[in-house]
């Protein structure tokens, strides 16, 4: 049921989604529907925790191959970055950083998780980073959660707006002042 949410969404997008639509595309009936989700918030939030997951391990790969703390940091900031511009990552990044903040009053625990999940990586740099004397940092995880919050929300709005600002630009926003918050070397 999930692969073919995803497909009607990614088709009629997130307004005009209809779980219908889901069940006819899945060649399943309304009771199928409802012995999995109570109600149609509760697919999309799947589909976000499916969506965020990918996100996440496509993270922690991709920071887990730089040697130091400090390049950790910059190839998180750079994926996070990537999820606008890489031509395979921007239609969903755009739907699902659209629309995740419908879904937060409903579902704050799980979307939190999400984001934890997301951030891990970084967390994780600014620690080690932060234990070797390479970065300043009196609190990694709410640093990293600034740092998250501030590439995230740009990335969502140059997804939303198909990249209209160049990514050199975006870098040289956020880099600076992650440089300057963390000691970024």
């Amino acid at each position: 049921m999930l692969n073919a949410a995803m497909q009607v969404l990614q088709r009629s997008g997130w307004w005009g989604f209809k779980v219908e639509s889901v069940l006819r595309q899945a060649g399943l009936s309304t009771r199928s529907f409802y012995r999995h989700f109570e109600k149609k918030s509760d697919l999309l939030l799947a589909l976000l925790e499916v969506e965020l997951g990918g996100a996440a391990v496509g993270l922690r790969r991709q920071t887990a191959a730089a040697d130091t703390p400090s390049d950790k940091v910059r190839a998180f900031v750079a994926a996070i970055i990537d999820m606008a511009y890489r031509e395979d990552l921007a239609k969903p990044s755009s739907l699902f950083a659209s629309h995740w903040r419908e879904l937060l009053p409903e579902y704050p625990e799980a979307i939190d998780r999400c984001i934890e999940r997301m951030m891990a990586p970084l967390v994780e740099a600014i620690t080690e980073g932060r234990a070797r004397g390479e970065l300043q940092s009196d609190d990694p995880v709410a640093d990293a959660r600034a740092i998250f919050f501030l590439v995230s929300s740009m990335t969502a709005d140059q997804a939303t707006l198909g990249g209209a600002t160049p990514r050199a630009e975006i870098e040289h926003i956020v880099l600076p002042f992650i440089s300057r918050a963390i000691g970024l070397r």
